[in-house]
């Protein structure tokens, strides 16, 4: 397969990312359509659609820690626990997204 294949199947990855936006795990779930699909890929081709899948769950991974931190700090006003708890899951989640990031830089 040519170079010239690997931005359509990044894109149909992509696409079937978009398909899936409203299910509960759409990294998931796009994951189980990308392996059922038979079509014939090269090694560069797979290693693009695995960062883009895994950039996918770690961005719902990011979401998650915001998530939390949003809940906490509802739950525990005026608490140093809580500024604690949220500067931590601040933290985690801002890593989390870089790292989403860079997967998406390299497919």
């Amino acid at each position: 397969m040519s170079e010239q294949q690997t931005p359509t199947w990044v894109d149909d990855v992509r696409a079937a990312l978009a398909f899936n936006a409203a299910a509960e795990h759409t990294a998931l779930i796009t994951l189980r359509d990308v392996l059922l699909d038979d079509a014939s890929r090269t090694p560069e081709q797979a290693l693009a659609a695995a960062r883009i899948l895994l950039a996918a769950h770690a961005r719902e991974l990011a979401a998650d820690a915001a998530e939390h931190r949003s809940a906490v700090n509802e739950d525990m006003r005026g608490n140093r626990a809580r500024v604690n708890t949220c500067h931590g899951m601040r933290l985690a989640e801002l890593r989390i997204t870089r790292h989403a990031n860079r997967l998406d830089e390299q497919s």
